[in-house]
């Protein structure tokens, strides 16, 4: 084969050099971008917690506002807040905040005193389930919070995304706040 063969012919893919320069690069900005999407996904987190902790503040706002019209002071069993049918009646302490929401049985003064009287009052003020909850470390299923009972009278519900951040809520004042510290 003569020299002018040689290099008529055309040299195809990459050298060794060229391929290592590739990964490194790549190495580079997988280093460089990795945290920023960590952080964008935590961001993500937090503003869902915080938009949900909203609106069960609002939720549980708006159960006070017609406890302290239609009744004023004590406690009340299934009182009307969100409409006619049973599903939408809601369970007073006697401080005039959300307790619990069962449809059966009847409790003289309503308390919140166990996981699933968090669980019912989540979902009594999310009429459409959404977001989801269910019961820390005991239910199976995947919902968006998981409810833990903290004595006395209060709940706090943890994102199942990033278990960090949760709302919590205390029965005896209305309180209702979100940690939204995923550090701690």
């Amino acid at each position: 084969m003569s020299t002018s063969n040689l290099s008529q012919q055309h040299q195809s893919g990459f050298t060794l050099i060229e391929l290592v320069v590739v990964i490194i690069v790549l190495g580079i900005l997988a280093v460089v971008a990795l945290p920023k999407f960590i952080n964008v996904q935590q961001d993500a987190q937090i503003s869902t917690v915080k938009a949900t902790g909203g609106g069960f503040k609002s939720g549980i706002n708006l159960a006070h506002s017609v406890w302290a019209v239609k009744v004023g002071s004590g406690p009340k069993e299934d009182l009307p807040v969100f409409g006619t049918a049973q599903s939408e009646q809601v369970d007073f302490n006697s401080f005039g905040w959300p307790a619990q929401h069962y449809i059966y049985g009847n409790e003289a003064s309503p308390v919140l005193d166990n996981v699933e009287d968090c669980v019912s009052v989540w979902e009594v003020l999310f009429q459409n389930s959404q977001p989801s909850v269910s019961r820390l470390n005991v239910d199976a299923v995947e919902t968006d919070y998981k409810a833990s009972y903290i004595n006395p009278n209060q709940c706090t519900y943890f994102y199942r995304a990033n278990n960090t951040l949760s709302i919590y809520y205390d029965s005896r004042t209305g309180t209702v706040t979100t940690d939204l510290d995923p550090n701690s």
